[in-house]
């Protein structure tokens, strides 16, 4: 037998030099993957949690379900019974005044109020029913799949049946909310004053995901599409994937936010700073990236041979309320936008607490007109078909022409107004300091 054939073949060694750089290789190449899209790949166990029924709170025809009325929360009815003519129709008192707004759908009114949630005729403003609550409703309610969902000071989310007013489920948030809850695809969105957003299944109330951001949750979460957009009083907006909570971008301002933002047009409005600010509603921001520009900033401002540094990711525009000459650096920080816009299509109108109401381009953050009311506006207005509809501290409650903000109508109601009017079912219903509920045409 040849010398050759008598030679036992050497074994191949996996733990090769080669394979083991080759290894180390792929590792750090699907790590920059991974590290790069992270908001992209899901939380495999976060998606394991699937909402067992896909509903939500959105506004449907002449129905208000929900605060800012829809997802977007852009306040706006397009499809209108007919145009208020601002006259009283009825007033009903409430009991001790909270900050919820009425919810309302086939003929009832909901509204949360001092120790109970009140069951109106939408028609007469005539109490129906109550029900009885452990602390004040302080918060919009949210009705969907014939289950109101609400927040309490104690901590405790809740879904009650809006009929038969048994109380489905509660879960137990780490603080208690100051903004009102939203339900989209089967999960509700509240906010905490511990900075936690909790992501709940509608239907058996456990959850799905929480996010944490840096300071208090004062408004609701809006949800368009894919993404759920939480404003914080970290100063910061925060883009998360809605359906696993992981974080997309955040958008850091000069202020605390407090108003809810809205989207529309691919965008998305927030107030910061005593100014509306508009970003991409999908905006993304890569690891570090806020590190490096701000780096980038820093070596720009002293001098250093760069081109200017990049603005935050999605930074479209910023508008500033239209201060009267001689305002003080002291009034300007604390006078000036406080409430979320309402957007109608490619315009949006939004009051300042100087008494100010503008009509502004929504998509290029242009203004169009402005309109001088008798006082400070705190409360976001309503866009019911061609008529801006907003209140203001004084109490007067004004119908102003959209297009070009000429005053259509007034209207003096008994205490200042706070709390953003809604429209339904032919009515427009506005809630005052004193607990009173009005029903305008």
């Amino acid at each position: 037998m040849p010398g050759w054939a008598q030679e036992v073949p050497r074994r191949r060694r996996f733990l090769s030099r080669r394979n083991v750089a080759l290894t180390v290789v792929a590792v750090v190449v699907i790590g920059i993957v991974v590290w790069l899209n992270f908001p992209f790949i899901p939380d495999p166990v976060k998606l394991s949690r699937q909402p067992d029924v896909a509903f939500d709170s959105a506004s449907m025809s002449q129905q208000w379900t929900m605060t800012g009325r829809g997802l977007g929360q852009t306040r706006y009815v397009a499809d209108v019974l007919a145009e208020p003519q601002g006259k009283l129709v009825w007033s009903a008192h409430t009991g001790p005044a909270t900050t919820a707004a009425p919810v309302v759908k086939d003929g009832l009114i909901y509204l949360g109020a001092h120790f109970h949630i009140a069951v109106l005729d939408a028609n007469t403003g005539d109490e129906l029913e109550s029900m009885p609550t452990t602390g004040p409703v302080g918060n919009s309610l949210a009705l969907a799949d014939g289950t109101l969902y609400y927040s309490m000071p104690d901590r405790r989310l809740v879904a009650r049946d809006a009929e038969t007013h048994q109380i489905r489920w509660e879960y137990e948030m780490s603080d208690s909310t100051a903004g009102p809850v939203a339900v989209a695809n089967g999960i509700v969105y509240a906010g905490a004053l511990d900075g936690v957003t909790y992501a709940i299944n509608a239907t058996t109330g456990e959850l799905i995901w929480k996010h944490e951001t840096l300071s208090e949750v004062k408004s609701p979460v809006t949800v368009g599409g894919k993404i759920a957009h939480v404003a914080s009083a970290d100063r910061s907006l925060y883009a998360l994937d809605a359906r696993t909570g992981q974080e997309r971008a955040r958008f850091r301002t000069s202020a605390s936010l407090v108003a809810a933002p809205v989207t529309a047009n691919g965008l998305t409005y927030f107030v910061s700073g005593r100014q509306l600010y508009s970003m991409d509603a999908d905006a993304l921001e890569y690891p570090a990236q806020y590190a490096v520009t701000r780096t980038w900033s820093q070596l720009w401002l002293w001098g250093f041979p760069l081109p200017s540094p990049p603005s935050q990711p999605g930074d479209r525009w910023r508008f500033r309320p239209d201060y009267p000459e001689g305002t003080s650096s002291r009034e300007k920080r604390t006078e000036g936008i406080i409430s979320a816009p309402a957007v109608a299509g490619d315009q949006l109108y939004i009051g300042d607490t100087l008494g100010k109401m503008y009509g502004v381009d929504a998509i290029t953050g242009e203004e169009q007109w402005q309109f001088q009311a008798e006082d400070g506006i705190v409360a976001s207005p309503v866009v019911v078909g061609e008529l801006a509809v907003f209140g203001d501290k004084s109490g007067l409650l004004y119908g102003l022409n959209r297009a070009d903000g000429t005053e259509r109508w007034r209207l003096q109601l008994s205490d200042a107004i706070r709390v953003s009017p809604i429209y339904a079912e032919g009515h427009l219903l506005a809630r005052t300091e004193d607990g009173q509920l009005h029903a305008i045409d």
